[in-house]
């Protein structure tokens, strides 16, 4: 991905990110299982923060990218569509994050993305509060919700209203090289890294607690769906810190991956990780 980065940077208009359905089912889970195993931790950190580089390459590319989406992007694949400059996705299409399936947080910057996203909307309202947009994603990660179609995807978060839904799949990469050579020729240039992004800190946590502890006594979450679901709670909300704290894009990344680093080093973690890897289904433990 970076290389290809490079290489439209260097001498094309822009850059589509295809692949024939799925589009993408997210980071090998039979690779980080393998480091965990050999405990090369320092392994695993290198992958996540690898991820993350190239997510953002993909995000503040000087050419548009635009990803041609069609069956599944789940995890790391709908992180990376969410960084694109745009998306073109075909209808019957699923998109989401898993991750806390696996008993971890997604952390290729799709948390961060979120977080970024709220502290947007929130400034547009009267209380400035970023939390009311922070809470509908949050229910979304800790439910590991899949999009029915390419328009749930929109509502869902992982798309914008501006992005295309195509109804006829064969046309999907077309439409996608006319967007990038339209965003080209219209002067294209990423936005810059925001570096005063207001976050919801530990009262957003507390808040993420409280809908837990009724899930939990409802008996719809186990004690590990609980701690998995309170660490996403405080990648969303910008780590344990003050409300109304504000930090940069990095900072929030950073929050990612040692939340992602501490999930994969916790036992009952591991044990979803190697269940789904053995039999293809996720463990409640």
């Amino acid at each position: 991905m970076q290389e290809a980065v490079a290489r439209a940077e260097a001498g094309y208009k822009g850059l589509v990110i295809w692949h024939e359905a799925p589009f993408a089912y997210g980071a090998n889970l039979k690779e980080v299982a393998g480091l965990i195993g050999a405990g090369q931790f320092d392994q695993v950190e290198n992958y996540i923060a690898e991820f993350q580089k190239t997510t953002m390459t993909l995000k503040y590319a000087k050419v548009p990218v635009v990803a041609a989406v069609q069956g599944m992007a789940l995890g790391g694949g709908c992180e990376f569509l969410m960084h694109c400059a745009k998306r073109v996705i075909a209808l019957e299409s699923r998109i989401g994050l898993v991750e806390t399936a696996v008993g971890l947080i997604p952390a290729g910057g799709g948390c961060k993305e979120f977080a970024i996203r709220a502290w947007q909307n929130a400034a547009r309202t009267m209380s400035k509060d970023p939390f009311e947009f922070i809470q509908p994603i949050f229910m979304s990660i800790i439910a590991s919700r899949i999009s029915g179609s390419g328009m749930e995807a929109k509502s869902l978060g992982f798309a914008f209203d501006s992005d295309p839904v195509v109804f006829n799949a064969n046309e999907l990469l077309y439409i996608a090289l006319r967007e990038a050579r339209g965003m080209a020729d219209a002067g294209y240039a990423p936005k810059l890294s925001p570096r005063d992004i207001q976050v919801a800190g530990h009262a957003g946590i507390a808040k993420c607690e409280l809908i837990l502890a009724g899930k939990k006594e409802a008996g719809m979450l186990s004690e590990h769906d609980c701690f998995v679901a309170r660490r996403a709670a405080t990648a969303l909300c910008g780590g344990d810190i003050e409300p109304g704290s504000r930090v940069d894009e990095q900072g929030l990344l950073t929050v990612e991956l040692e939340v992602f680093l501490e999930l994969v080093k916790n036992q009952k973690t591991q044990q979803r990780i190697q269940h789904l890897l053995d039999t293809g289904k996720p463990l409640r433990n």
